[in-house]
């Protein structure tokens, strides 16, 4: 079936990929950022090969085979923001990291991804009296092979890890751990509510990285499902420290990853 790429494919840039076959995962997409919407146009992005010719003594005809690969000088040419300096400073010159571009669409299980390692080598602005939007043209340099006509990843999984108090205690506090950064207390009987505040206040969570459940303690776990910066990834697990509840006997907090991220 024909399409027009115009409002099919996505152009994306995703500052790191841990996959040597430059495969993203969702995470990793969703990290990145969607500029298709910014796009004035598109030069490049594609290889090119130089063949070699053979010649030999026992023919006049010169047959070739296929030398090296070379890519296209490639650039994207964005609308000028008249307040925002995303372009000029989201893709400053030096910045490293990948072009995705979905030609089918950025659908799960579609085939058509590229993936480009690029360098942006200039950043500029054109300026000129004719009757146009203002625009910006950012040139890069391709730093690898690409890969050519990979499978979108499917959406992941959201993390959904789960707070549990035991011992019945009656007072105090406890706190929770995230990638190094500590809570203040949670009290006691805190309600979902006031668990999802106290991570929320981490420099490493902002508002919608997590949403918490379930509750009130002591006598119900509270779940922490991770979306936001963390949506489809395979999160550290939390730690927590009982050591300021009270009463009860033997008062513990005890955190569980049950449906693990990615």
């Amino acid at each position: 079936m024909r399409f027009n790429r115009k409002g099919t494919t996505k152009i994306k840039f995703i500052p790191t990929i841990a996959s040597t076959a430059l495969l993203p995962t969702r995470a990793e997409i969703t990290a990145g950022t969607d500029y298709t919407g910014q796009i004035n146009a598109i030069d490049g992005w594609s290889l090119a090969n130089s063949p070699i010719d053979t010649p030999d003594m026992d023919s006049t005809f010169v047959a070739k085979i296929g030398g090296d690969d070379a890519a296209a000088d490639s650039s994207l040419t964005f609308y000028e923001d008249k307040t925002l300096d995303d372009i000029e400073s989201d893709l400053a010159k030096g910045t490293v990291g990948y072009v995705a571009i979905f030609s089918k669409g950025d659908i799960a299980a579609a085939k058509g991804l590229d993936v480009f390692p690029v360098t942006v080598v200039s950043n500029s602005k054109a300026y000129t009296t004719d009757n146009e939007a203002a625009k910006i043209t950012v040139q890069f340099t391709i730093t690898a092979r690409p890969a050519f006509n990979q499978t979108v990843p499917a959406e992941g999984v959201d993390e959904v890890q789960t707070v549990t108090v035991t011992g019945t205690p009656t007072g105090g506090t406890y706190t929770l751990t995230f990638s190094g950064q500590t809570t203040a207390g949670i009290v006691y009987n805190a309600t979902s509510s006031q668990v999802q505040s106290a991570l929320e206040a981490l420099s490493n969570i902002a508002p919608g990285d997590v949403v918490c459940a379930g509750g009130p303690h002591p006598g119900t776990a509270v779940t922490v499902t991770f979306g936001g910066a963390y949506d489809g990834a395979d999160v550290p697990q939390m730690t927590a420290s009982a050591a300021s509840l009270t009463g009860g006997t033997t008062p513990a907090v005890a955190v569980t990853t049950t449906t693990p991220g990615g």
